[in-house]
């Protein structure tokens, strides 16, 4: 008994291997994730309902106030009722542009151009609910007449149709009539001719002004390639190769004029100068 007592005495309890668990500790620590994770939910519930009324409440960001500027052959109103338009159309499913976050601008911008044919457009958003529109309108470059119209355009050939055109600018700008049988026009109001066509009417007017006695009426284009007509005001018609050098043609012009037709200019039919140093002349005078 003795030697028995004296080896229980000798024999150390290990704790550490033993793996004691305790049940209300454990419980205590589920109570604790379960609370984070409810709080967790509210927070980003709160902040769900935060971000709909900044988007969709907030007088900050919602659409109140339309600036424009730039225009002066449109009403204002016409251009506000398009971008209210806009405003009211859904993005992202079911959420409306009327907030500054949310609203189209390459898509407004875009509708601006083709309904009102504008040079340019840009389109800039400013707190607090304000959306700024500036615009650039095309100016006027000469007259279109098709028929019985009339209507200015731009160096690119757009027309211009806000406006009536007026007695004095007749005088102002050169006038482009189209002979043809076919409309030059397309859908866009755009006429249907190059840039090179348009850039060589331009510098033959701009070097026919120099002279005080060739007083232009009108350039006619028609079906004839590469040709565009001047027709001088109590004078002949003149016949331009596009493809030609403007300088050199109004040249043989002028020299023709001063040395060959005289005090005739008024009673000739017309002086084809497309031919390089061979000039027409109809008729011929002696």
């Amino acid at each position: 008994m003795a030697k028995r007592r004296t080896l229980r005495r000798h024999i150390k309890k290990d704790y550490q291997r033993k793996h004691l668990k305790n049940p209300f500790f454990r419980q205590n620590q589920e109570g604790r994730g379960w609370h984070f994770f409810r709080w967790l939910i509210w927070g980003g519930l709160t902040l769900m309902i935060f971000l709909a009324w900044l988007l969709f409440m907030s007088p900050w960001l919602r659409l109140q106030k339309i600036e424009i500027s730039g225009v002066t052959r449109r009403q204002n109103a016409d251009i506000e009722s398009l971008i209210w338009q806009q405003a009211s159309l859904k993005r992202m499913l079911f959420f409306k542009q009327s907030s500054l976050l949310l609203f189209d601008k390459a898509e407004a911008s875009q509708k601006l151009l083709e309904e009102y044919n504008f040079a340019s457009v840009s389109l800039k958003k400013r707190l607090p609910g304000t959306l700024r529109v500036n615009i650039s309108e095309r100016p006027y470059a000469f007259i279109f007449k098709e028929g019985d119209r009339l209507a200015y355009a731009d160096k690119s050939g757009y027309l211009i149709t806000e406006t009536a055109v007026s007695e004095e600018d007749r005088a102002k700008y050169f006038i482009l009539e189209n002979l043809n049988s076919d409309s030059l026009l397309d859908a866009k109001n755009k006429l249907r001719v190059g840039s090179e066509y348009l850039d060589f009417a331009f510098s033959l007017y701009n070097y026919l002004s120099t002279f005080s006695d060739l007083p232009l009426e009108k350039f006619i284009i028609d079906q004839e390639q590469n040709t565009l007509k001047a027709k001088f005001v109590s004078g002949p018609t003149a016949y331009f190769s596009t493809a030609d050098e403007v300088f050199a043609q109004v040249d043989r012009l002028v020299l023709v004029k001063n040395e060959k037709i005289r005090d005739n200019f008024s009673r000739t039919n017309y002086i084809d100068l497309r031919y390089g140093s061979r000039v027409y002349i109809n008729p011929e005078f002696p």
